[in-house]
């Protein structure tokens, strides 16, 4: 818990911190946060409550950034992914709707500067609109169903692990 605050809110907010100041004397600037579709997209995220909130942080922290620098040029966007094939996500292979990290990256890069809010690969965004026209009881009761599924199976991983 404490690293994912350490990363996603206090290292963040240092950054941003230190980098600030130069581009408001310039006048211009970008900064690009990642969200997660687990605080923006899906109603909740359960067994990845701490994970969820830090990035809901970061959702937050960026629109704020975004309308008091605006005026002075600086860019603030916070995009928002779902899925994608990363070490991180435990995801090994592709796919239409998970994209690869390089698939993924080429999708954002193209988006900097455009809305203070994006899902720059634009499944996520097919995914992003399907999910909020579902109902929140029936988005949260998959997701918890996936979680503890995504969970057994890392514990039996690290029973099989520790059995070595």
């Amino acid at each position: 818990m404490r690293t994912l605050i350490r990363v996603n809110v206090e290292g963040l907010t240092r950054v941003t911190h230190a980098v600030l100041p130069a581009m408001v004397e310039r006048k211009r600037g970008a900064i690009v946060n990642i969200g997660s579709g687990s605080s923006s997209v899906m109603p909740s995220d359960p067994l990845y409550s701490v994970y969820a909130a830090t990035k809901a942080y970061v959702d937050q922290f960026s629109r704020c950034l975004y309308v008091e620098y605006k005026s002075k040029g600086i860019d603030v966007q916070c995009q928002v992914p779902l899925y994608v094939a990363t070490k991180m996500a435990s995801i090994r292979k592709s796919s239409f709707f998970v994209p690869s990290a390089d698939t993924y990256a080429r999708a954002a890069i193209r988006h900097i500067g455009y809305e203070p809010r994006c899902t720059p690969y634009w499944p996520h965004s097919v995914m992003w609109f399907l999910i909020s026209i579902l109902p929140e009881s029936l988005i949260d009761s998959i997701r918890l169903g996936m979680c503890i599924k995504i969970r057994k199976k890392g514990q039996a991983k690290d029973a099989k692990k520790k059995a070595q």
